[in-house]
């Protein structure tokens, strides 16, 4: 999916490896958030799965990444375990993201949108709030 040019030849980084940054930034929360597209009360919800990365498809997961003329754009689906400080931990993993991405894969995101969708407590409380980095 994204392939670099250097001195020593092309350089080319599957869509794991940014699913993998992407995860460990959310790991760095404690626990207090997961990555995960909730639907609402009557839709199902919707594991983090890797597929079909390269396109804004709802239905495909928590994570989703773009290629465009700026460069990669990353969109991520989570819920907040209820108590948790949404700017806190949005905040951290939009930073680590860009942190980890830079010291990978030489370069930072253009953009990175982290979904709120719902907060956990004993149920999903759907929500939608957008936080860009």
């Amino acid at each position: 999916m994204f392939d670099i040019e250097t001195k020593l030849g092309r350089i080319h980084f599957s869509n794991n490896v940014v699913n993998k940054i992407v995860t460990d930034a959310v790991e760095s929360c404690g626990g207090k958030a997961e990555i995960l597209n909730y639907k609402g009360k009557y839709k199902s919800v919707v594991p983090a799965v890797a597929s079909k990365m390269n396109l804004y498809d709802e239905e495909a997961g928590g994570i989703h990444v773009k290629e465009t003329e700026k460069g990669v754009e990353i969109r991520i689906y989570i819920v907040i375990h209820f108590g948790a400080s949404i700017k806190k931990y949005t905040g951290r993993i939009i930073d680590n993201i860009y942190e980890n991405m830079e010291k990978v894969m030489g370069f930072r995101p253009s953009k990175v949108t982290v979904i709120v969708t719902g907060t956990l407590s004993k149920n999903i409380v759907k929500r939608h709030i957008e936080v860009i980095g």
